[in-house]
């Protein structure tokens, strides 16, 4: 195994009985999500599902898994969150075959994209795989885990990967006045411009997954058996920087975690901890090995109100984009 970088706290891997459990890891077959996925399969729990971008993908991801883990209650499906018709097929293939349980779920699937690109949905590339699509799996799948923690009278579990690059931005008034949603204003070409992008977009993105588990997590009734969480792996050596890397952060990877390393951040806020203490990380930030608090600026007045005005913009957005959004919205007791 390797050695973790002195620049950084080494921390175990928590380890959880999943006996009997659903987990889902979204972008499973690479990087951090495959090294999570091989450790929350050590864990036993009864299904392991995760997610690939393609078929091909899948089956080389699930015959690996098993064979690093020997475990064999493992499957993969084909999911790809540029594409708001894949995220919605692979909701109604879990409403058919998922036997109505989630207990864990981990979105950890993202991209690095200094060139403004935009998806097939019209959303630029890095807000839509990064925070939309998540954000529409979370919405869509949060029932069937309340129903789960309910059953069980365990606490289900959401983690969705951040970074502690959003310390670096914000979304100010002055760039994201409130005649424009703020999604709206990172969507635009004339906002995404290179240096916005090299040096902001993907920092952004990874603030709106922030706000966004802070405000599900706040939408929720205070006594709802879920815990969300927002994690921060911190710099890893990965394939997240194969479409920005040339060359300027090869000096950096030699400090870098290993992607194993930045895996076992993911399960802490995953699973951890397990002494009575989940209820403290209901909406936290899981940096360097405990809950810490994100960037001052989300605690401003303004920061407040814009983590509201996302959640309400993002509801609007996807309740287009798929009707049960607001079927599912029901269970959120704040407007």
């Amino acid at each position: 195994m390797a050695t973790t970088s002195a620049d950084y706290t080494p921390l175990p891997v928590v380890q959880v009985d999943l006996t009997g459990r659903t987990v889902l890891v979204v972008g499973s077959n690479t990087g951090l999500g495959y090294e999570a996925a091989k450790h929350l399969a050590r864990m036993n729990p009864k299904r392991l599902i995760g997610t690939c971008r393609t078929d091909e993908k899948c089956r080389a991801t699930e015959e690996s898994i098993k064979k690093e883990t020997d475990f064999n209650a493992v499957e993969c499906w084909p999911l790809e969150l540029s594409s708001f018709s894949s995220v919605k097929a692979f909701v109604d293939r879990f409403e058919r075959d998922g036997e109505g349980r989630l207990d864990i779920v981990l979105l950890n699937a993202g991209v690095a994209i200094f060139d403004y690109t935009v998806t097939e949905d019209g959303h630029e590339t890095q807000v839509q795989i990064n925070y939309l699509s998540s954000a529409l799996l979370s919405l869509l799948l949060v029932p069937t885990m309340l129903r789960t923690a309910e059953k069980t009278g365990r606490f289900s579990r959401l983690a969705l990967v951040s970074s502690r690059q959003h310390f670096r931005v914000s979304f100010d008034a002055d760039n994201f006045p409130q005649t424009r949603s703020i999604v709206e204003v990172l969507d635009s070409e004339e906002y995404s411009t290179p240096e916005n992008m090299s040096a902001k977009r993907y920092s952004q993105t990874k603030f709106l997954n922030i706000l966004f588990t802070r405000a599900l997590q706040a939408h929720l009734p205070s006594d709802a058996p879920l815990v969300m969480t927002s994690v921060c792996p911190a710099f890893c050596v990965s394939d997240l920087l194969r479409h920005v890397n040339k060359g300027q952060y090869d000096e950096a990877l030699k400090s870098a975690r290993s992607a194993e390393e930045g895996s076992r951040q993911l399960i802490l806020g995953t699973v951890g901890p397990q002494d009575g203490k989940e209820e403290t990380m209901k909406g936290g930030y899981v940096s360097d090995n405990a809950v810490r608090d994100p960037s001052p600026w989300t605690f401003t007045e303004e920061g407040k109100q814009v983590q509201e005005r996302l959640w309400k913009e993002t509801l609007e957005i996807l309740s287009t984009v798929d009707a049960r959004v607001t079927k599912a919205a029901e269970v959120y007791t704040k407007s």
